[in-house]
């Protein structure tokens, strides 16, 4: 919810609207109008000037730059997803899609490409409730809480998913949240349902040097937040230790905060959130 209305403020924002695309706003906008009483509040007050205001003192407080780093971090992947597209691959997985606007984008570009998303139940019944007029033929909605149950590979090939065709398979902002023997549990499914070439996109939280796995500029607030909620970051990996660690899948390249700033045209003098890194691997 707060990365959806992120990324409606962005678009609004004459500085930073050409990192969000009108489709990608207009998608979140709606998802926001349409889910719950909270959301439609949210989305009603999001085009006041005295939001955005408080808004952009809330991230100064909290992670400076944030917003704009889950923007150019779905720009970054989107890119990815589309290159792997045009290059061969059939088939898209975004695994913990959220109120992630991709899928429906995907869908308008590629008519031939089949696309699943495989998100908690309550996350996904509020999307599919704001978003009722899907075609079931070309994109598929799959239930799966991973923090309980393993990804439930029969529902996904009974789904129509097949394992012999190039795969591009995406995880964004999900792997931290998940405990380190999870990670590596579902490494080893994706491989298995993953032919040659098929390529998996994720992120990860980069260990900071006392230990902690944060946002480089985060502060005690967002510590106490995520304990609250019951959403702590648990997993994170040095990006030296992440080539083992995904082997036999194979890095192709790591996105830092540095490559976001560049894909954005950003400048140095704008606050970036960092510690959150972008790994493109592939299957051999």
């Amino acid at each position: 919810m707060l990365i959806a209305l992120g990324l409606v403020l962005l678009r609004r924002d004459p500085k930073h609207s050409p990192v969000v695309s009108d489709a990608a706003a207009d998608l979140c906008g709606g998802i926001l109008e349409r889910c719950s009483a909270q959301t439609r509040f949210l989305a009603a007050i999001a085009g006041q000037p005295w939001f955005r205001a408080v808004a952009k003192l809330i991230e100064r407080l909290t992670i400076p730059g944030i917003l704009l780093h889950y923007a150019l971090r779905k720009r970054c992947i989107a890119k990815l997803a589309r290159a792997a597209l045009e290059n061969g691959a059939t088939q898209v997985v975004v695994i913990g899609a959220g109120f992630d606007p991709l899928t429906f984008e995907l869908r308008r570009e590629f008519g031939a490409a089949r696309l699943w998303e495989i998100d908690h139940p309550a996350t996904q019944r509020c999307k599919l409730r704001a978003l009722p007029k899907i075609d079931n033929h070309q994109l598929h909605f799959l239930a799966n809480d991973l923090n309980v149950t393993a990804l439930d590979r029969d529902a996904l090939i009974d789904s129509g998913f097949s394992p012999a065709q190039r795969t591009f398979w995406i995880a964004e902002g999900l792997l931290m949240y998940l405990p380190a023997e999870i990670v590596l549990s579902l490494l080893t499914t994706l491989r298995d349902l993953s032919a040659p070439m098929s390529q998996f996109a994720f992120t990860f939280m980069e260990r900071q040097g006392d230990g902690r796995i944060r946002f480089k500029q985060q502060s005690k607030l967002v510590d106490w937040w995520l304990q609250k909620r019951g959403e702590p970051f648990v997993w994170g990996i040095d990006r030296g230790e992440i080539a083992e660690f995904i082997q036999p899948w194979r890095t192709v390249r790591i996105f830092d905060d540095v490559d976001l700033r560049a894909l954005g045209s950003i400048s140095s003098a704008v606050p970036l959130a960092a510690g959150e890194l972008i790994c493109l691997a592939e299957n051999s």
